[in-house]
């Protein structure tokens, strides 16, 4: 392909060399020609043409260089704003969510009237990969994605048409669809080595593959296949990123304090700020609270999070963040949290989650019919894709609720059994990753023995042995030495 766009171009007039670039350059972005792309840029007859300056700010940004593409698309914007070209370079560079919906609204139009030299299935992807990411109409996405995939087959745009699967994928785990993904997934097109493109959006099917299974509640498969998508050195805004966040999560439900202060670590390289509509930051703080209330920070996992309450445009974080802080006792700031998810328009897997929080919010405020109501509300919108993991928490009030709603009288039993089961296994799971110390004293907790008198036999000293106490209770989601005992017992 670029061998051809070459061959035309040295053969070509100014005029006809100018057409042709505006013809093929979207694909050459798309399928990972930017250097050879830039390339011809440079070498174009008029170099300062404002096409070829837009262009080449596309070319930078998927290189890594976002100040270099800033710059070149300043030079560029002496075109009309509704230019098929400068609609489609800034959709491309827009960084926060509410200019690249912006831009998204003059795309759509612009797409309506592409003209022969206009690129009509590269643009369908990419307002197909601008609306997922926007999660403002997932079916809406999914269409456009969709057609981009057949319009490229049509066209034997082989590789066009891989990533626009990909990024159907995505879009449809985003959805909370995982059926449909997985299979998107299984049917996927392999390829040797990683494009341009895949590494500008980085580990894309890792990251789907992962996001399944940690929602699932499959929590050390997630951490298995999202170990696969993270690199070092990362740009800490793309899949890759993803795939941080949500083995951060998975390791954390699993309770494995081996691994807290690496993950800690990969949560530092994730960006401070938005990038392609996506906001970076308050998904790292939502994990990164997570994180620190998992290491009995509490007070840094409140400061962390704080921020977050004063966006918009999170439903997942804010859903995280609403069960978060329900667990440290902030009923008020965990209805903040709710409202914001659900302002935002949440996917399935949000939605059962937040569900999940409220149930245990009225139970512990005593509203106990409501809380029924409100887990038989998220049994029903968990039980289609699986979604497990708003159940497993170690929280008492949630355990008793669940086990309290199979008398309750609910139509879908046979998804609260696989919960209950699935509960069980992760506490075998949790309880079979405690220390040798933490298992030393839980040895003496069956005893009639005090902290103290633990302490003297281990040598230990005694706030040691409460700390030993504290993060038994925790994995084994207990409160008291008692249930501990009954919890190791079962386990």
């Amino acid at each position: 392909m670029i061998d051809e766009v070459r061959r035309e171009m040295a053969a070509a007039a100014p005029e006809e060399a100018r057409v042709l670039l505006r013809r093929n350059w979207l694909r050459l972005i798309i399928e990972s020609h930017t250097s050879e792309l830039e390339q011809l840029c440079t070498a174009a007859p008029d170099p300062h043409d404002p096409h070829i300056l837009l262009i080449r700010a596309c070319c930078r940004d998927l290189a890594g260089d976002s100040y270099g593409a800033e710059y070149l698309r300043g030079q560029g914007l002496r075109v009309a704003e509704d230019d098929f070209v400068a609609c489609f370079t800034d959709l491309l560079l827009a960084p926060d969510a509410a200019a690249k919906a912006a831009v998204a609204d003059r795309a759509h139009e612009a797409l309506s009237h592409c003209g022969a030299d206009d690129d009509y299935s590269s643009a369908l992807f990419l307002l197909g990969w601008t609306e997922v990411r926007l999660r403002r109409n997932f079916p809406g996405a999914i269409a456009l994605l969709r057609s981009a995939a057949a319009e490229a087959r049509l066209q034997d745009r082989r590789e066009t048409y891989r990533l626009a699967q990909s990024n159907l994928a995505f879009a449809l785990t985003q959805a909370g669809l995982f059926t449909d993904a997985e299979q998107v997934l299984d049917t996927l097109p392999p390829r040797a080595t990683p494009s341009d493109w895949d590494l500008f959006e980085g580990g894309l099917p890792e990251a789907n593959r992962g996001c399944i299974a940690y929602w699932r509640g499959e929590f050390a498969q997630a951490v298995a296949l999202l170990e696969t998508a993270i690199v070092e050195d990362s740009p800490g805004n793309n899949f890759e990123a993803l795939a941080r966040l949500y083995y951060v999560m998975s390791v954390v439900a699993l309770q494995r304090e081996d691994r807290y202060y690496a993950a800690a670590g990969l949560l530092q390289g994730i960006s401070r700020s938005d990038k392609h509509g996506i906001p970076w930051d308050t998904l790292r703080r939502a994990v990164s609270a997570h994180l620190a209330h998992a290491q009995g920070q509490d007070e840094r996992a409140r400061a962390l999070a704080a921020p977050t309450l004063t966006r918009t445009g999170a439903a997942v974080a804010h859903a995280l963040l609403a069960e978060l802080y329900r667990t440290m006792g902030e009923p008020g700031l965990s209805g903040q949290a709710f409202r914001l998810a659900a302002a935002a328009g949440m996917p399935r897997y949000a939605r059962v989650s937040t569900l999940v929080t409220s149930a245990a919010l009225h139970s512990a405020a005593g509203n106990g019919d409501r809380a029924h109501e409100q887990l038989d509300h998220a049994l029903e919108n968990a039980a289609a894709e699986g979604v497990l993991a708003p159940f497993l928490g170690d929280d008492p009030i949630i355990a008793d609720l669940l086990s309290a709603h199979a008398h309750w009288g609910s139509e879908h039993q046979q998804f609260l059994h696989a919960i209950l089961t699935k509960r069980g296994q992760h506490a075998t799971a949790v309880t079979g990753i405690l220390t040798e110390r933490e298992r030393d004293v839980l040895v003496r907790l069956r005893t009639t023995m005090t902290a103290d008198e633990i302490a003297a036999e281990l040598g230990i000293a005694y706030p040691t042995v409460k700390t030993h106490i504290r993060a038994i209770y925790r994995k084994l989601g207990v409160a008291s030495r008692r249930d501990a005992i009954r919890a190791a017992d079962r386990a």
